[in-house]
This record gives C-alpha cells, structure tokens and sequence, in this order.
C-alpha cells in the first residue's frame, strides 16, 4: 500500500512539474511574441556600413530568442539611438520602460529623443520620471532646469539647479544656469556676483566669459569686456556638461560622418584626446574617405606630433578624392619636421593633380621661403593670391617675404590688403603698427595697434606694442602743451602694462611739472622700484621729494643716485644730484 502511495505521489509530482513547465515555456512564449510584435521594422540600412547591418542583425537574433529577449532589445535600442535612427530607438525604449519600470536609462534616453524632436513638454516629462527613480543623476537635473528656464518656470529651473549643485559643488553649468535665473528675474547684482565667481574658479567657461562681458560693456567698461571676450576665445567652443549614459551610446556608432561630428566638437573644445578616437573609428568604417585622414592629421599637427599627422596625410592624399587640404597640411607637417624640401615636393605634386588650387601655391610658397629662395616664394604668393584675391594668407605671406627682401613699400601694400580682408588680423595689425610707431607716425600707428588691442588685448604682441606707443604719444602731446591728452594717453599705458618702469617715470615727471607731487611721489616711486640701478630715477624722486620736505628722504635718494650716476658714467646727471644735496645742505 505504502508503495502505491509512493508512486501516485510521484506521478502527480511528476505531471505538476510538467504543466509548471509547460506554463512558463507558454508564458516566455507568449511575452517573446508580444515583443516581436512590438520591435520597430528593420529600416533601410544598405548604405551604411557592413558592421552597422552585421551589429543590427545580431542584436534582433537576440531580441527574438527566448532567455535574451530583452537583451537584445537594448542592443538595438543603442544602435538605433548612436546611429539617428530615432523613431526605432524610440520603440525600443517605450518597450524596455514598459518591461523594466525601474531602469531609469530608459525613460532618459526616451526624453532625449523627445529634446531632439522639439517636444520639450514630453521631454519634461520623461526627465521627471528619471529623477523619481534616479534622483542622483545629474545630468537629468541639469537637462530639466534649462527646460525649465527655456519655458519661463524660473522658479523651478532654479530649485533643480540648486539641486545639481548639491551634487556637483561648484559646478559651473549649475552656477551659470542660477545666474540666468536672477538676471532674468531682476536680480542683477547676484546675477553679476555668480558670473564673475565662474570667470573666477573656472577660467575655461567660455559662455560666462561672454555673459561678463555683456555686462561690463552695457556698465561702459570697454577694455574689461574686451578682456572677458579675449579669454571667451581663448576658453574654446561652449561644450555640453558630461552625460556618462549618453555618452556611453557612443561605443555603438557605425556612422563615420557622427563619429567626425563628435570629433569636431571635442578638437575645438579642447577635450579629451580631442576627437583622435573618433577619427580613427571613422577611418576604420570609411577607409576611402579622404577627410577623416585630413582630420586626424590636423589634430596630431596641432598637439605637436607632426610624425603622426604626416602619416595619416601621406595615407590621405593616396586616396582619389584627395583634397588640395591634405597636401597643404602634409607640406606643414614637413615644415614642422625641418624637411621643407619634402613639403616642396608635395606642394609640387598637388599643383600636378589640381593646378589651380591657389593653396597649394600658397604652401609651395612656404616651402621655398624655409628653403631661403624668397624671389621664388614671392613668385608664388603672387600667384597664389592672383587665383584667390579674396583669401588673407597668401597676402600676408607675400607682404611677410618682400620685407624680408627689404621691399618695404610692396610689403606694407600687401599687409594693408589683409586688413581690407579681414580687419582684425593680429599679425598684419602688429607689423603695420610697429612699423609706423617706430618711424614716429603715431597718429598712423594707432589706427593700427588700437584695433589689435582691441579684438587681442591678452596677447604679448598688443601688450607690448600699445604701452610702447602710448609712452611716445604721451610725451608727443606734453610736448605740445597738451598736458591732459598726456596724462590720460600714459595712464591709460600703466594700466595695460603696470610693470612698465619708463611710463611711470613720464608720468611722474608730467606731474611733478605741473607740482602735483603727491601724484608724481607716487609713480616715482614706482619707477624707482621698477628700476633701482637707473640714476635717473634716483634724480626725479630724490627732487619730489625735497618739493614735499622730506629732505631726509631727499638726501639719501639723492645720494644714491650721485653714486649710482658715477658709477654708469654719467657725469651730469651725478651733477645735478650733488648740486640738489648741496641746497639741502643746512
């Protein structure tokens, strides 16, 4: 009897199990058939390149299986989203979110696709969705705050930056965000307070940089937000806040032309390996195309490794559709390499396929001018600038050899032809401007170096060259009884140069003329600092400061500068300090 009992158990065990069994296979059945129906229809991707279509099918052959399902729904997703297929990605995150409510990935990448087609409301929506499951991604809050902003809820948008910022301590988008807010709520002076914190901490914020500089021409302060529009140019393109989940879609990208979109905006922001990967992944999925050769090369170029940017160059021009960039670009690799008969030899080679490339003849110029063949270059920048009138270069190379050749009038024409081109170019500005200050036609150099300081007022060329002629048009006008011009012009160098010991020592003598010694005292003494071993300086305080009864103080300058002129053999000037301590004499 027991032994009945025993098998019937096992029996009804056994036939439990199976419709337990069956019940699943059934329900993964049914759920696999419910998601096969729910996968977004293969798009048309025969021009795009073999591993993209290889990656697609291998990702529905895991979608459709029966214990990877949603697996392989997530691999399309990511293909679909890298590669701009945004309707199928879309189906396939609707379908995960739908599957996984609490993978937050899903409704993020959903709401970026919402941004993408112009659905803020939508958009907003899915971000809020995000931060209640994770509310610690910053990214999310950040992305929700400037849509806040972009529609006028200000209130919100500030408390979700608020938020980041928590996250993020010092966080300059955040920061930057808060700003906009109180400027655009009437609160200027925190406003103002925030900018001039992210100008401050984080010099490399380029939008702040120009929002200061907003603010301080609106305030009449010219020089200053021409500096912060100097230091924007010089802080790159605005780049997005890192977004580690976007981000991460990158690694499934098969499309050369967004991989080269990427680089771009990583080489002009400064970022990373500025874009190299990228170019190299583009390479390897579109080996014909020329351009991303051209731009990988330029990269290397510009991070100072012209052995590896020649090498992608020399790949590039073997290409077909090679462009005239390629050749010029590897003549420059040459140049940088001291090999400039090679890159003559390029530039040769390129004028043989595209004889009317005006910048091949540009960069043969080049070469011959390393080379030391100027008559020759020159040849070739006329040429050049001949088939491009309109282009800046070849000008400015023409006007850069005839000076070298001494044919200062043809020089000069050539560089005034670059500024009708393109007024702010530095190089052309400088060597005009310097030019006249050093022939003395300060009214004609001025037309020049203001303009350089103005569009470059960081660079040592325009902080050299303006406290220069400041300091000659500043005597020129005391010269001429012009004693407020004079002030203002030589103040107006210290402050760009405040180092500068010969425009302290005019100025102070300007106003020691005019018995203003508590003004003069102070640049002399300046001066004197600048300049300790210079008798002259020793002379003109050593006298402000008998004016001001201080003979102690007189004495001992004055003192120091008999000494000091004697020892530089300048015997008047010892004179006229021993002739001062003579009346001091009691």
């Amino acid at each position: 009897m027991q032994a009945r009992t025993k098998i019937l158990s096992l029996v009804l065990a056994t036939g439990v199990a199976i419709a337990v069994g069956a019940g699943i296979l059934w329900h993964a059945h049914t759920t696999q058939a419910r998601l096969r129906a729910r996968l977004p229809a293969t798009p048309d991707v025969s021009t795009q390149p073999a591993a993209l279509r290889v990656a697609l099918r291998s990702a529905e052959k895991t979608a459709l299986s029966t214990r990877h399902t949603l697996d392989g729904v997530a691999e399309l997703g990511r293909l679909y989203h890298a590669n701009g297929y945004n309707q199928e990605a879309a189906t396939c995150w609707r379908v995960l979110h739908q599957e996984q409510p609490q993978e937050a990935r899903w409704c993020y990448y959903l709401a970026d696709l919402h941004r993408a087609a112009s659905d803020d409301a939508g958009a907003a929506s899915l971000l809020d969705q995000t931060l209640r499951l994770a509310p610690d991604y910053a990214p999310a809050l950040l992305r929700l705050a400037d849509l806040e902003f972009k529609t006028g809820a200000l209130d919100t948008a500030e408390r979700d930056y608020k938020r980041r910022l928590v996250l993020l301590p010092g966080d300059p988008y955040a920061r930057l965000g808060l700003a906009r807010v109180a400027l655009q709520s009437d609160r200027r002076e925190e406003g103002r307070r925030l900018i001039e914190q992210i100008v401050r901490e984080v010099p490399a914020f380029a939008t702040a940089h120009n929002l200061y500089a907003e603010m301080l021409a609106a305030d009449g302060d010219a020089e200053s937000a021409n500096k912060q529009r100097w230091l924007a140019r010089l802080a790159g393109r605005f780049r997005d806040a890192d977004d580690a989940w976007l981000e991460e879609l990158r690694a499934w990208c098969y499309d050369p032309a967004r991989l080269a979109v990427w680089a771009s905006i990583d080489d002009l922001t400064g970022h990373g390996d500025r874009g190299a990967a990228f170019l190299e992944r583009a390479i390897k999925l579109a080996p014909n195309d020329p351009r991303n050769y051209d731009e990988l090369g330029r990269i290397h170029l510009e991070l100072g490794h012209p052995d590896k940017a020649r090498t992608q160059f020399e790949l590039g021009i073997k290409l077909p559709d090679a462009a005239s960039t390629l050749y010029v670009n590897l003549g420059q690799a040459y140049r940088d390499l001291h090999e400039p008969d090679r890159a003559l030899q390029v530039a040769e080679q390129g004028l043989a396929r595209m004889p009317d490339a005006a910048e091949l003849q540009n960069s043969r110029g080049m070469s011959l001018q390393s080379l030391g063949r100027l008559e020759e270059a020159v040849a070739a920048y006329r040429l050049a600038a001949e088939r491009a009138p309109t282009v800046c270069e070849a000008h400015f190379n023409l006007g850069n050899a005839l000076l070298q050749l001494g044919r200062k009038d043809e020089g000069f024409a050539s560089l005034k032809r670059v500024l009708e081109l393109k007024p702010s170019h530095p190089l052309a500005l400088a060597m005009l401007g310097q030019s006249e200050l050093e022939a003395g036609r300060l009214d004609a150099a001025a037309q020049y170096l203001r303009p350089l300081f103005t569009y470059y007022p960081e660079t040592i060329i325009a902080r050299r060259l303006m406290p220069r002629w400041c300091l000659q048009a500043g005597i020129a006008a005391a010269h001429a009884g012009r004693m407020t011009e004079a002030e203002s012009t030589m103040r107006e160098g210290v402050t760009i140069s405040p180092d500068d010991p010969d425009l302290h020592g005019r100025l102070g003598l300007l106003y020691a003329q005019e018995r203003r010694f508590a003004e003069a005292l102070d640049q002399l003494e300046t001066y004197r600092r600048l300049q300790p071993a210079e008798p002259l300086a020793a002379l003109f305080l050593g006298q402000v400061y008998a004016d001001l009864n201080r003979t102690d103080d007189a004495r001992r300058t004055l003192t120091d500068g008999a000494r000091l002129a004697s020892s530089a053999g300048q015997p008047a000037i010892a004179s006229k300090c021993e002739e001062l301590l003579r009346r001091l004499s009691p």
